[in-house]
């Protein structure tokens, strides 16, 4: 199952990447693990382009456990704007079996949606 938000998000782009890290290595109940950081070509930017998530594990995908703890992927993209915008996309890619259900694919966009209420309310 894939789903994918976008966000845009104004104030400074390096308190944006360090509180959406804090968000979703610390203040989960079920938190990610940074498998891989992608960074932007150009010198002196100070933020990742891509940073790879993961959490869950295969089986729980196979067992029917909450959608949290079923094998997951999450690709965040942070693109630089003008005028201190950053643009957030959150790309999740959840190994399951069968037909998710809809409160499943809600809660993860809800979770996307809190990351962005978290970064706002910590004062970038």
């Amino acid at each position: 199952m894939r789903i994918t938000k976008t966000f845009s998000i104004k104030g400074d782009a390096e308190k944006i990447f360090d509180y959406l890290v804090e968000y979703f290595t610390f203040k989960l109940e079920f938190p990610y693990r940074i498998r891989r950081v992608i960074p932007y070509d150009i010198e002196n930017i100070f933020i990742p382009k891509t940073i790879v998530f993961e959490r869950g594990s295969g089986m729980a995908s196979f067992t029917g456990a909450r959608i949290e703890k079923c094998k997951t992927t999450l690709r965040v993209t942070l693109v630089l704007k003008p005028e201190g915008e950053v643009l957030v996309t959150c790309d999740y890619d959840v190994k399951t079996y069968g037909t998710p259900l809809a409160s499943d694919i809600a809660l993860l966009k809800k979770e996307a949606e809190d990351m962005v209420k978290y970064i706002v309310e910590s004062g970038v």
